[in-house]
Protein backbone atom coordinates (compact mmCIF):
# COMPACT_ATOMS: atom_id res chain seq x y z
CA UNK A 1 0.00 0.00 0.00
CA UNK A 2 1.50 3.34 -1.09
CA UNK A 3 2.04 6.06 1.52
CA UNK A 4 1.15 9.60 0.46
CA UNK A 5 3.63 12.45 0.74
CA UNK A 6 1.73 14.17 3.53
CA UNK A 7 2.03 11.09 5.73
CA UNK A 8 5.74 10.85 5.00
CA UNK A 9 6.30 14.50 5.91
CA UNK A 10 4.31 14.07 9.11
CA UNK A 11 6.27 10.94 10.06
CA UNK A 12 9.55 12.75 9.47
CA UNK A 13 8.49 15.65 11.69
CA UNK A 14 7.28 13.28 14.40
CA UNK A 15 10.61 11.47 14.50
CA UNK A 16 12.81 14.57 14.70
CA UNK A 17 14.65 15.00 18.04
CA UNK A 18 13.83 18.72 17.91
CA UNK A 19 10.43 20.01 18.90
CA UNK A 20 8.38 21.35 15.98
CA UNK A 21 5.27 23.55 16.23
CA UNK A 22 3.59 24.79 13.04
CA UNK A 23 1.16 27.73 12.96
CA UNK A 24 -1.01 28.73 9.98
CA UNK A 25 -1.60 32.25 8.65
CA UNK A 26 -4.48 32.70 11.12
CA UNK A 27 -2.08 32.07 14.00
CA UNK A 28 -3.72 28.72 14.78
CA UNK A 29 -1.57 25.75 15.75
CA UNK A 30 -1.90 23.01 13.12
CA UNK A 31 0.88 20.63 14.11
CA UNK A 32 2.88 19.68 17.23
CA UNK A 33 5.32 16.77 17.20
CA UNK A 34 6.14 14.47 20.13
CA UNK A 35 9.47 16.14 20.86
CA UNK A 36 7.71 19.52 21.20
CA UNK A 37 5.27 17.97 23.66
CA UNK A 38 8.18 16.75 25.80
CA UNK A 39 10.35 19.85 25.49
CA UNK A 40 7.55 22.38 26.00
CA UNK A 41 5.50 20.19 28.35
CA UNK A 42 2.37 20.63 26.28
CA UNK A 43 -0.33 18.32 24.88
CA UNK A 44 -0.79 18.36 21.11
CA UNK A 45 -4.43 17.37 21.38
CA UNK A 46 -5.16 20.25 23.76
CA UNK A 47 -3.53 23.05 21.77
CA UNK A 48 -3.93 21.98 18.13
CA UNK A 49 -6.51 24.29 16.54
CA UNK A 50 -6.07 26.98 19.17
CA UNK A 51 -4.66 30.45 18.61
CA UNK A 52 -0.97 30.30 19.50
CA UNK A 53 -1.16 33.57 21.42
CA UNK A 54 -3.78 32.14 23.79
CA UNK A 55 -1.56 29.14 24.49
CA UNK A 56 0.91 31.41 26.27
CA UNK A 57 0.49 33.04 29.71
CA UNK A 58 -1.55 36.24 29.56
CA UNK A 59 1.44 38.41 30.46
CA UNK A 60 3.16 37.15 27.28
CA UNK A 61 0.29 37.77 24.85
CA UNK A 62 1.50 41.17 23.67
CA UNK A 63 5.06 39.95 23.17
CA UNK A 64 3.99 36.81 21.26
CA UNK A 65 1.64 38.86 19.08
CA UNK A 66 4.48 41.22 18.29
CA UNK A 67 6.70 38.28 17.28
CA UNK A 68 4.01 36.93 14.95
CA UNK A 69 3.68 40.30 13.24
CA UNK A 70 7.47 40.38 12.85
CA UNK A 71 7.39 36.96 11.12
CA UNK A 72 4.85 38.30 8.62
CA UNK A 73 7.22 40.97 7.36
CA UNK A 74 8.49 40.31 3.86
CA UNK A 75 12.12 40.85 4.87
CA UNK A 76 12.02 38.55 7.92
CA UNK A 77 14.10 35.39 7.75
CA UNK A 78 14.65 32.63 10.30
CA UNK A 79 16.13 33.75 13.62
CA UNK A 80 17.16 31.96 16.80
CA UNK A 81 16.61 32.93 20.42
CA UNK A 82 17.40 31.29 23.75
CA UNK A 83 14.42 30.72 26.02
CA UNK A 84 14.67 29.93 29.74
CA UNK A 85 12.09 27.84 31.55
CA UNK A 86 12.70 29.14 35.08
CA UNK A 87 10.19 26.78 36.67
CA UNK A 88 11.88 23.69 35.27
CA UNK A 89 15.40 25.13 35.18
CA UNK A 90 15.78 24.30 31.49
CA UNK A 91 17.29 26.18 28.56
CA UNK A 92 15.97 25.98 25.01
CA UNK A 93 17.19 27.24 21.67
CA UNK A 94 14.18 28.20 19.56
CA UNK A 95 14.44 28.89 15.85
CA UNK A 96 11.50 30.87 14.46
CA UNK A 97 10.90 30.96 10.71
CA UNK A 98 8.12 32.26 8.46
CA UNK A 99 6.65 29.80 5.96
CA UNK A 100 5.99 31.21 2.46
CA UNK A 101 4.45 29.76 -0.68
CA UNK A 102 6.00 29.79 -4.13
CA UNK A 103 4.86 33.41 -4.59
CA UNK A 104 6.53 34.44 -1.29
CA UNK A 105 3.18 34.95 0.42
CA UNK A 106 3.12 34.29 4.17
CA UNK A 107 1.16 31.11 4.91
CA UNK A 108 2.28 30.38 8.45
CA UNK A 109 5.29 29.92 10.68
CA UNK A 110 7.27 27.20 12.39
CA UNK A 111 9.15 27.04 15.68
CA UNK A 112 11.89 24.44 16.09
CA UNK A 113 12.96 23.90 19.70
CA UNK A 114 16.11 22.22 20.96
CA UNK A 115 16.89 21.49 24.61
CA UNK A 116 20.35 22.96 25.28
CA UNK A 117 20.30 22.66 29.07
CA UNK A 118 23.23 20.23 29.27
CA UNK A 119 25.28 22.33 26.85
CA UNK A 120 24.43 25.51 28.76
CA UNK A 121 25.38 24.00 32.11
CA UNK A 122 28.65 22.72 30.67
CA UNK A 123 29.41 26.22 29.39
CA UNK A 124 28.54 27.71 32.80
CA UNK A 125 30.80 25.19 34.55
CA UNK A 126 33.60 25.96 32.10
CA UNK A 127 33.14 29.71 32.61
CA UNK A 128 33.17 29.26 36.39
CA UNK A 129 36.30 27.15 36.14
CA UNK A 130 38.00 29.80 34.00
CA UNK A 131 36.92 32.52 36.42
CA UNK A 132 38.34 30.56 39.36
CA UNK A 133 41.53 29.94 37.42
CA UNK A 134 41.86 33.65 36.54
CA UNK A 135 41.31 34.58 40.18
CA UNK A 136 43.99 32.14 41.30
CA UNK A 137 46.41 33.46 38.66
CA UNK A 138 45.62 37.04 39.73
CA UNK A 139 46.16 36.09 43.37
CA UNK A 140 49.48 34.43 42.57
CA UNK A 141 50.50 37.36 40.39
CA UNK A 142 49.63 39.76 43.22
CA UNK A 143 51.71 37.74 45.66
CA UNK A 144 54.65 37.71 43.26
CA UNK A 145 54.35 41.46 42.74
CA UNK A 146 54.17 42.03 46.49
CA UNK A 147 57.28 39.86 46.89
CA UNK A 148 59.03 41.91 44.22
CA UNK A 149 58.07 45.17 45.96
CA UNK A 150 59.34 43.83 49.28
CA UNK A 151 62.58 42.78 47.58
CA UNK A 152 63.02 46.23 46.07
CA UNK A 153 62.39 47.89 49.45
CA UNK A 154 65.03 45.61 50.99
CA UNK A 155 67.44 46.55 48.22
CA UNK A 156 66.90 50.25 48.95
CA UNK A 157 67.61 49.61 52.62
CA UNK A 158 70.78 47.75 51.66
CA UNK A 159 71.90 50.68 49.50
CA UNK A 160 71.21 53.16 52.28
CA UNK A 161 72.94 50.97 54.86
CA UNK A 162 76.24 51.44 53.02
CA UNK A 163 76.09 55.16 53.77
CA UNK A 164 75.35 56.31 57.30
CA UNK A 165 74.32 59.70 55.92
CA UNK A 166 71.36 58.26 53.96
CA UNK A 167 70.14 55.53 56.30
CA UNK A 168 66.36 55.69 56.68
CA UNK A 169 66.06 58.43 54.03
CA UNK A 170 63.51 56.61 51.84
CA UNK A 171 61.22 55.71 54.75
CA UNK A 172 61.27 59.29 56.02
CA UNK A 173 60.49 60.61 52.54
CA UNK A 174 57.64 58.11 52.23
CA UNK A 175 56.22 59.15 55.61
CA UNK A 176 56.21 62.85 54.70
CA UNK A 177 54.74 62.22 51.25
CA UNK A 178 51.93 60.05 52.64
CA UNK A 179 50.99 62.70 55.23
CA UNK A 180 50.76 65.32 52.50
CA UNK A 181 48.75 63.07 50.17
CA UNK A 182 46.35 61.90 52.87
CA UNK A 183 45.82 65.49 53.99
CA UNK A 184 44.20 66.14 50.59
CA UNK A 185 43.01 62.73 49.38
CA UNK A 186 42.48 60.85 52.64
CA UNK A 187 43.39 57.19 52.88
CA UNK A 188 43.29 56.29 49.21
CA UNK A 189 45.03 54.35 46.44
CA UNK A 190 46.67 57.61 45.33
CA UNK A 191 48.15 58.21 48.78
CA UNK A 192 49.35 54.61 48.96
CA UNK A 193 50.94 55.00 45.53
CA UNK A 194 52.86 58.09 46.64
CA UNK A 195 53.97 56.31 49.81
CA UNK A 196 55.33 53.35 47.86
CA UNK A 197 57.08 55.68 45.44
CA UNK A 198 58.73 57.34 48.43
CA UNK A 199 60.05 54.02 49.68
CA UNK A 200 61.43 53.08 46.27
CA UNK A 201 62.36 56.47 44.81
CA UNK A 202 66.12 55.86 45.02
CA UNK A 203 66.06 52.26 43.73
CA UNK A 204 67.70 53.49 40.51
CA UNK A 205 70.88 54.24 42.45
CA UNK A 206 71.65 50.53 42.18
CA UNK A 207 72.83 51.41 38.67
CA UNK A 208 75.07 54.28 39.82
CA UNK A 209 78.79 53.71 40.37
CA UNK A 210 79.46 53.10 44.05
CA UNK A 211 82.45 55.41 44.16
CA UNK A 212 80.15 58.30 43.20
CA UNK A 213 77.38 57.30 45.61
CA UNK A 214 79.83 57.14 48.50
CA UNK A 215 82.01 60.07 47.54
CA UNK A 216 82.71 62.09 50.74
CA UNK A 217 82.71 65.42 48.92
CA UNK A 218 80.69 67.40 46.44
CA UNK A 219 80.24 65.74 43.05
CA UNK A 220 82.03 67.01 39.97
CA UNK A 221 79.83 68.03 37.05
CA UNK A 222 80.36 64.77 35.14
CA UNK A 223 79.69 62.77 38.29
CA UNK A 224 76.46 64.68 38.88
CA UNK A 225 75.41 63.98 35.27
CA UNK A 226 75.94 60.28 35.95
CA UNK A 227 73.89 60.28 39.15
CA UNK A 228 71.07 62.13 37.36
CA UNK A 229 70.36 58.87 35.54
CA UNK A 230 68.99 57.19 38.66
CA UNK A 231 65.30 58.24 38.25
CA UNK A 232 65.10 56.63 34.79
CA UNK A 233 67.02 53.57 35.95
CA UNK A 234 64.47 53.24 38.74
CA UNK A 235 61.63 53.51 36.26
CA UNK A 236 63.15 50.79 34.06
CA UNK A 237 63.54 48.48 37.06
CA UNK A 238 59.94 48.87 38.22
CA UNK A 239 57.92 49.45 35.04
CA UNK A 240 57.77 45.79 33.88
CA UNK A 241 55.63 45.03 36.96
CA UNK A 242 52.09 46.06 36.02
CA UNK A 243 51.19 47.00 39.58
CA UNK A 244 54.17 49.37 39.73
CA UNK A 245 53.76 51.26 36.44
CA UNK A 246 52.15 54.34 38.09
CA UNK A 247 54.77 54.26 40.87
CA UNK A 248 57.56 53.96 38.29
CA UNK A 249 56.26 57.09 36.53
CA UNK A 250 56.26 59.05 39.80
CA UNK A 251 59.82 57.94 40.54
CA UNK A 252 61.00 58.81 37.02
CA UNK A 253 60.09 62.48 37.51
CA UNK A 254 60.70 63.19 41.19
CA UNK A 255 63.69 65.41 40.30
CA UNK A 256 61.75 67.61 37.88
CA UNK A 257 61.34 71.28 38.85
CA UNK A 258 58.14 73.28 38.66
CA UNK A 259 59.93 75.85 36.45
CA UNK A 260 60.97 73.14 33.99
CA UNK A 261 64.68 73.21 34.85
CA UNK A 262 64.83 69.79 36.48
CA UNK A 263 65.63 66.34 35.12
CA UNK A 264 65.36 63.91 33.38
CA UNK A 265 62.70 65.35 31.01
CA UNK A 266 62.63 69.08 31.90
CA UNK A 267 58.91 68.84 32.62
CA UNK A 268 57.27 71.82 34.27
CA UNK A 269 54.16 72.85 36.18
CA UNK A 270 51.14 70.59 35.87
CA UNK A 271 53.04 68.53 33.31
CA UNK A 272 54.89 66.86 36.18
CA UNK A 273 52.99 63.91 37.68
CA UNK A 274 51.35 65.09 40.90
CA UNK A 275 52.97 62.26 42.86
CA UNK A 276 56.37 63.42 41.64
CA UNK A 277 55.64 66.98 42.81
CA UNK A 278 54.75 65.72 46.27
CA UNK A 279 57.81 63.48 46.36
CA UNK A 280 60.10 66.36 45.33
CA UNK A 281 59.08 68.33 48.42
CA UNK A 282 59.47 65.40 50.81
CA UNK A 283 62.77 64.32 49.27
CA UNK A 284 64.25 67.83 49.32
CA UNK A 285 63.19 68.49 52.91
CA UNK A 286 64.74 65.27 54.19
CA UNK A 287 67.89 65.82 52.15
CA UNK A 288 68.29 69.36 53.52
CA UNK A 289 67.77 68.27 57.13
CA UNK A 290 70.19 65.33 56.83
CA UNK A 291 73.95 65.61 57.32
CA UNK A 292 76.26 65.11 54.36
CA UNK A 293 80.04 64.58 54.39
CA UNK A 294 80.49 67.97 52.73
CA UNK A 295 77.96 70.00 54.77
CA UNK A 296 76.07 69.99 58.06
CA UNK A 297 72.29 69.54 58.09
CA UNK A 298 69.97 72.51 57.91
CA UNK A 299 67.56 72.99 60.77
CA UNK A 300 63.91 72.14 60.16
CA UNK A 301 63.06 75.86 60.13
CA UNK A 302 65.83 76.61 57.62
CA UNK A 303 64.65 73.81 55.33
CA UNK A 304 61.04 75.02 55.52
CA UNK A 305 62.20 78.56 54.67
CA UNK A 306 64.19 77.23 51.72
CA UNK A 307 61.07 75.46 50.42
CA UNK A 308 58.98 78.63 50.80
CA UNK A 309 61.58 80.66 48.92
CA UNK A 310 61.45 78.21 46.01
CA UNK A 311 57.70 77.85 45.57
CA UNK A 312 56.84 78.33 41.91
CA UNK A 313 60.43 77.69 40.91
CA UNK A 314 61.63 74.35 42.22
CA UNK A 315 58.41 73.33 43.92
CA UNK A 316 54.70 73.22 43.10
CA UNK A 317 53.27 76.25 45.00
CA UNK A 318 50.00 74.54 45.94
CA UNK A 319 51.62 71.39 47.30
CA UNK A 320 54.38 73.52 48.82
CA UNK A 321 51.78 75.42 50.85
CA UNK A 322 50.29 72.10 51.96
CA UNK A 323 53.73 70.96 53.09
CA UNK A 324 54.30 74.20 55.00
CA UNK A 325 50.86 74.04 56.61
CA UNK A 326 51.61 70.54 57.88
CA UNK A 327 55.12 71.56 58.93
CA UNK A 328 54.11 74.61 60.95
CA UNK A 329 51.17 72.75 62.49
CA UNK A 330 53.61 70.10 63.73
CA UNK A 331 52.30 67.24 61.58
CA UNK A 332 55.61 66.72 59.77
CA UNK A 333 59.21 67.69 60.32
Amino acid sequence: MATNNLEIFKAVLEQLPEGVVVVDDSDEIIFVNRAAEEIRRISATQITGRNVVLCHPEKSHERVGRALQFLRRQETRAFTRMVIDKEQGRYYENTYAPVRDAASNYIGSVVVSRDITDKRRLEEERALHLQNLEEKVAELSGKLQDLFIASMASLVKALEAKDRYTQGHSLRVSDIAVKMAEHIWGVSPEANEVGLAGKLHDIGKVGIREMILNKPARLADEEFEHIKAHPLIGERILAPIEKLKPVAKVIAHHHERYDGKGYPASLGGEGIPVGSRILALADSYDAMTSARPYRPPKSAEEAAKEIRNNLGRQFDPRWGEIFLELFYSGSIG
